[in-house]
């Protein structure tokens, strides 16, 4: 088993940390304490996100795959 930290945002989970490429069983704990959650470096690169974009970042490296391999 291998614990790995993040944010919950209220919608998605927002890994801090590198997670094991395989699909696998996770469990999610939720942690109460806010004192906790503020020493995490969540949101601060929020400001300078651009919402129009993030559509975007769903497949991007796919994209990039084929526009340099041309295998698509």
């Amino acid at each position: 088993m291998r614990e790995v930290n993040g944010f919950f945002d209220g919608t998605t989970v927002k890994l801090l940390e590198a997670a094991p490429k395989k699909q696998q069983r996770v469990i999610v704990t939720f942690i109460d304490d806010n004192d906790e959650l503020e020493d995490l470096p969540v949101g601060i690169l929020a400001s300078y996100a651009n919402p129009q974009l993030r559509q975007l970042e769903e497949g991007a490296f796919e994209r990039a795959m084929v526009e340099k391999h041309g295998n698509g």
